[in-house]
């Protein structure tokens, strides 16, 4: 059986007759953070690295929402126009470890502020009082999911923001929300159907 490390020399040893030196750096990162993340997908199915480092559901079609630092020029933070209205974890993650053990990762989603007061009937602001519009996150990276696009909230942080817009973005950490956010409370809920979702600038899985 060929190891990990072993298909990560190969698929290097490709790449570095094909590219320049910091183009072969570059991609053999992205093969290694592949293989350690989705081993069996990327060694056995189509497709590429660039896609397996995105996890599932990183199509515009999927339905998720894109990471911030997607949207927001590589940063992960909630970017200006929006607030963190909750969170969930996603547990088993290969990219929080401690002691060689997969950690939850906590996503933290990013609402538009509102501009008015909600709609009739709703927690959340008609469009026109929201200054983000629902679209595709765009073709520059493997993480095409959708921004503003959303509206749900889970709703443990800023609880005195009564009304918010759509998800533009969702930032990531491996520290409790709760412990980071005195706006955000403990209270907890888990997805773990995005525990592989990431984007090349949200972060690389444990060695």
């Amino acid at each position: 059986m060929i190891s990990t490390t072993g298909l990560a020399v190969r698929a290097s040893e490709v790449l570095s007759r094909r590219t320049s030196r910091r183009g072969f750096l570059a991609r053999t990162a992205v093969v290694g953070s592949a293989l350690a993340v989705a081993p069996v997908t990327y060694a056995l199915r189509p497709g590429t690295a660039y896609a397996a480092v995105c996890g599932d559901g990183a199509s515009c079609t999927s339905g998720w929402t894109a990471f911030c630092c997607t949207v927001n020029n590589g940063v992960n933070r909630c970017p200006p126009g929006t607030f963190a209205g909750g969170w969930w974890k996603a547990d088993g993650s290969a990219y929080c470890c401690e002691g060689g053990q997969r950690r939850p990762r906590y996503i933290i989603d990013c609402h538009g502020r509102c501009s008015c007061s909600c709609a009739p009937g709703s927690n959340f602001c008609a469009s026109e009082c929201v200054s983000c519009r629902c679209r595709c996150a765009g073709t520059a990276t493997c993480d095409q999911r959708k921004t503003c696009c959303n509206n749900f909230r889970y709703g443990q942080c800023h609880q005195e923001l009564a009304c918010s817009g759509p998800v533009a973005c969702r930032m990531v950490t491996c520290t409790p929300p709760y412990q980071l956010y005195e706006a955000c409370r403990s209270t907890s809920a888990t997805d773990n159907r995005t525990v592989t979702h990431n984007a090349p600038c949200a972060g690389v899985p444990c060695a």
